[in-house]
């Protein structure tokens, strides 16, 4: 028995394979340990989808294997594996993880071990161990279809694999029977969900939410150009109450002409377009969007696009990067702006940023809102959320997995801070 820490970053599918992963391990008779002192052997699952997080990553490898053996895993294996060779004696792709027990065997007794073949594990049907009490991630589908210039996850993920609807639901039902509340319906990108397969995201929304129980579900990361087809039929399947009315659409620039650089297929025009079209539908629901700043073909007047749009549409949430040439990807080439010219749009769009939050928040002081508690929260205070995937901090004596009315009492550009007045 070799016992295992591990210590995951990324996005919600690099958890979903970091929980596939422990289960395989306990199975094998391992032991998945909660601190690294107490392991053999450390896991690291990596994400580079940014500069700052590749460095973090090279850093955290070298820190893990200088007191024990470490594995690799996720998309630096994949993307970058000369990076973490150095310092990992065994390394797991994500289309690999079925390798993991070997891995650990081979790093427990001082082998080297290389898996980062791809392989159509069936990820929605395979074993996993739940980290969280609360939430279940539940992959749908794996890879895209889309062809951004700047992106390197996309090397690591590959085309588009669609899990068959039936496992998907299955997954769902194991996890509330298990006791989770709350379900990731997750992707890398969910709007092109069963393209492969004859099937569609508000399909499979629809076959979810004809299981019964009181629960709710969160769509992960769809791009403009995937709902824009299906918009119709996704804003019907959110009808049902269980579904966040939450939508993350990134948007990446306000300019059409860095749009065509960056290889996005569509225009800011028809994303204000769709997103007048999703709150028309769901007046309080919140947008999530993603945004990038020092693309090399992004000029001031591009620049001063993006704030425009920003100003215009308003998002809930804004999840802003600076751009860094990623290897591999076909803007590798193009080169960057200078430093001081991204740090200062950056610095710029973060405020304004900042200032659109907490006014979107702020419209929900002294209103109650229904609200099912996720997380222990900020300094020991619970952590809920709205039916619009709206954060609240808690005041009050409330429990995990719990729906309560709540009267939000303050806004801040992050969260809100509401009082549990009952449970539902």
């Amino acid at each position: 028995m070799v016992r295992v820490y591990f210590e995951v970053h990324g996005c919600a599918m690099s958890r979903a394979d970091a929980e596939i992963m422990m289960a395989l391990l306990r199975e094998a008779g391992h032991e998945v340990v909660p601190s690294p002192e107490e392991s053999d052997v450390t896991v690291l699952v990596t994400c580079n989808v940014k500069k700052p997080t590749e460095d973090r990553m090279v850093f955290l490898a070298r820190k893990l294997s200088s007191s024990r053996p470490l594995v690799a895993a996720g998309c630096m294996v994949v993307t970058q594996p000369y990076l973490l060779r150095p310092y990992a004696s065994a390394m797991v792709g994500p289309h690999s993880l079925d390798s993991i027990a070997r891995a650990v065997r081979a790093a427990a007794s001082g082998r080297r071990f290389v898996d980062a073949s791809p392989r159509p594990l069936p990820k929605a049907s395979m074993p996993r161990v739940r980290t969280s009490r609360v939430t279940a991630i539940v992959p749908i589908a794996e890879g895209c279809l889309g062809s951004c210039t700047y992106c390197i996850v996309r090397l690591a993920r590959g085309r588009l694999r669609s899990f068959p609807p039936g496992e998907v639901v299955s997954a769902v039902r194991r996890a509330l029977s298990d006791g989770a509340v709350e379900i990731f319906l997750t992707a890398q990108d969910t709007g092109v969900y069963g393209r492969d397969i004859g099937s569609s995201l508000p399909g499979l929304l629809r076959a979810v939410s004809s299981i019964g129980g009181s629960f709710r579900v969160r769509v992960g990361m769809a791009t403009p150009s995937s709902v824009a087809g299906i918009l119709r039929n996704l804003l019907e399947a959110y009808s049902d109450e269980r579904v966040y009315k939450f939508f993350h659409l990134p948007v990446q620039s306000g300019s059409d002409s860095v749009l065509r650089d960056m290889g996005r297929p569509y225009t800011a025009s028809q994303f204000r377009r769709l997103v007048r079209e999703i709150r028309s539908a769901y007046e309080d629901s919140t947008l999530a969007t993603d945004v990038i700043v020092g693309f090399p073909t992004e000029g001031e007047e591009d620049f001063e696009a993006t704030l425009r749009l920003l100003e215009d549409v308003k998002p809930d949430v804004v999840n802003l990067s600076r751009y860094a040439p990623r290897p591999g990807t076909p803007a590798w080439g193009l080169g960057s702006l200078p430093p001081e010219v991204v740090k200062r749009r950056s610095r710029e769009a973060h405020e304004l940023i900042t200032q659109i939050k907490l006014e979107r928040n702020e419209r929900y002081v002294g209103r109650e809102a229904r609200a099912l508690v996720v997380e222990e929260g900020r300094g020991a205070r619970p952590q809920a959320r709205t039916d619009s995937y709206r954060p609240v901090v808690v005041e009050g004596d409330v429990k995990l997995g719990r729906f309560y009315e709540v009267l939000i009492e303050e806004a801040r550009s992050h969260y809100l801070v509401g009082r549990a007045i009952r449970e539902l």
